[in-house]
């Protein structure tokens, strides 16, 4: 297999660990027997060295240990559930829509999960979302709703591509990856656990909605530089590396530095934006836009500083190989 070193990533965003991050694990570890999750198998072991509740941790350095255990929490489940919907589809190709279909309806308050009868996750996502619901307000809940609704569709269009990618472009790739990894919903996730909460009519205005895409964007493209070799290994080239790779017909090499350029110029923009938005604020509204704008730098900086420092999951934290996260 070809191979080349990952170049550094700009990231000029302060970094922050939670440090009641050891106090939400053990909470999620027993939370995930409570709920059957763990499979026994030995699963369960390999995800608590992948260190998923340092990645919220990092990512939400200032919730409290309710908000954050719920982040924890959910943060599991979501890795448990794309493990559980590539079974699933491989059984049953309708399984992930009847699954997901069933969620939304748990969201929107019109199904209810019950034990025994239905899958553990969707139990134990129901269980969360009544924790959720008493930290966000209703609007905050129909947005969420929304946004994972979207996430769903995206996922569903990467289920019908994921072994052929000839058939679509690099930007259909780009337009789907927010929703495919989850970074869309983990907006409205950060604004329950940081407690920052806009103006409903804000969400409309083109520069708000530009800081949360680049932030989702962003996100993305660096999980995909630290995961393209563990996806490639698995058969699937729906990463923006390989993307840019075959799409463009450049060496590996050349298809990493491209990702990563982009990576650096989101951040830019990001940058600019931020700056454009505070410089437009009024007095009175700047307070609450400049904790907005920290809150989606902590997200940045917390997912790269989690890749690099704490998962075993991408086989470049606790390695010799250091990634570079460069400041200019």
């Amino acid at each position: 297999m070809e191979t080349t070193t990952l170049p550094g990533l700009y990231c000029p965003f302060p970094g922050k660990l939670n440090p009641l991050v050891e106090k939400a694990d053990r909470h999620t570890a027993a939370w995930v027997r409570k709920f059957g999750l763990d499979s026994g198998n030995g699963q369960w072991q390999l995800y608590q060295e992948q260190k998923f509740s340092w990645m919220v941790a990092r990512m939400f350095p200032n919730a409290d240990l309710f908000r954050l255990s719920v982040a924890a929490d959910f943060n599991t489940l979501l890795f448990l559930w794309d493990d559980e919907i590539d079974r699933i589809t491989l059984n049953n190709p309708g399984g992930f829509e009847a699954l997901a279909g069933k969620m939304i309806g748990v969201l929107k308050g019109k199904y209810q999960a019950v034990p025994q009868q239905d899958p553990p996750l969707l139990v134990a996502m129901q269980d969360i979302w009544l924790r959720m619901v008493q930290i966000g307000p209703a609007d905050w809940q129909q947005r969420f709703t929304s946004s994972l609704h979207a996430a769903f569709m995206s996922n569903s269009w990467r289920m019908q591509h994921v072994t052929s990618t000839d058939d679509i472009t690099l930007e259909d790739y780009m337009l789907h990856r927010p929703g495919i990894g989850g970074a869309n919903f983990f907006l409205d996730l950060a604004e329950i656990m940081e407690d920052v909460f806009l103006p409903a009519s804000w969400y409309a205005d083109s520069l708000i909605k530009d800081l949360g895409l680049l932030t989702s964007r962003t996100i993305c493209w660096a999980n995909d530089l630290f995961s393209y070799t563990k996806e490639l290994e698995q058969g699937d080239e729906l990463n923006l590396v390989m993307m840019i790779k075959n799409k463009k017909q450049v060496s590996l090499e050349q298809a990493v530095h491209e990702a990563a350029a982009i990576h650096d110029d989101e951040i830019r923009q990001f940058l600019h934006t931020a700056d454009v938005v505070l410089s437009l604020s009024s007095g009175h509204d700047y307070p609450l836009l400049d904790r907005y704008i920290l809150m989606l730098e902590h997200m940045m900086e917390g997912n790269i500083s989690w890749s690099t420092r704490d998962t075993s999951r991408y086989g470049i934290a606790r390695t010799n190989y250091e990634l570079r996260v460069t400041n200019y």
